[in-house]
């Protein structure tokens, strides 16, 4: 999985691409962990356009994200869902965790002055 970390306004959009497994999951919280300690990642898009497949690990890796984000006033959003990896978020309850939306644009525009 290929992950790229770009801001706009006051989000980081992290885009991924490929596969969220097992194998890299751990890539994905080692990236969101640098970013939070060197830049003060706080309001965070994931953007998913390029995610072709979504294990639970992915599943668990965002959650664990969303969980560091919470006590620091942050908060994540995902953007751009293919649609086997809708079925798989939205089959597990997480857009109920974290709010989806159609675009990168739209997410970042929902955080309050971003």
């Amino acid at each position: 999985m290929e992950i790229q970390a770009t801001r706009m306004g006051k989000a980081h959009v992290i885009r991924l691409s490929g596969r969220w497994d097992a194998f890299s999951a751990a890539s994905f919280e080692q990236r969101c962990a640098d970013l939070l300690r060197e830049e003060g990642m706080r309001h965070v898009v994931l953007d998913l356009a390029g995610v072709d497949y979504l294990s639970s690990f992915g599943l668990r890796a965002m959650l664990n994200l969303g969980k560091l984000l919470e006590p620091l006033g942050g908060e994540l959003r995902v953007a751009a869902l293919q649609p086997s990896v809708a079925k798989v978020y939205r089959g597990s309850g997480f857009n109920s965790l974290f709010q989806d939306f159609p675009d990168v644009e739209n997410a970042v525009r929902a955080f309050r002055g971003a």
